[in-house]
């Protein structure tokens, strides 16, 4: 009976044809970006919490700072890299990079005294303004 059953769902499975796909496919779009692409340079979020310490802390990201920080969190992942300490500049943000989430944010003069711990990795940015 159960070699009945096997056969029987066997026979109601069916392989699928590589040549036959149902029309999705890695395809690059009309600009010549493909996927992975879009999703390597997405920018980084930030949590709930980092969004209360900026505010709190009067810190404003320019344009050029988010680059500068996209950038590293990239250069992170490469690395294999969890939680990061990014310092650029006056600047600290300790993220989380599988995420690409900024978990909280400080500047130079609010860093004194401050223990940073669980964080697997550095990073120094040069900051361009």
């Amino acid at each position: 009976m159960d070699d009945i059953r096997r056969a029987a769902l066997l026979s109601q499975i069916r392989g699928i044809d590589p040549k036959q796909s149902s029309g999705i496919s890695p395809k690059k779009s009309e600009g010549g970006v493909d996927f992975d692409s879009i999703l390597d340079h997405s920018r980084f979020k930030i949590s709930k919490h980092a969004e209360k310490r900026l505010s709190a802390r009067q810190i404003e990201l320019s344009d050029a700072v988010k680059d500068q920080l996209d950038t590293a969190i990239g250069s992170l992942q490469k690395k294999g890299a969890r939680d990061s300490l990014v310092l650029m500049g006056d600047l600290a943000f300790v993220v989380n990079v599988p995420s690409r989430t900024v978990v909280t944010a400080m500047t130079k003069d609010q860093m004194n005294e401050q223990i940073f711990t669980n964080i697997d990795s550095t990073m120094l940015v040069d900051q361009k303004n």
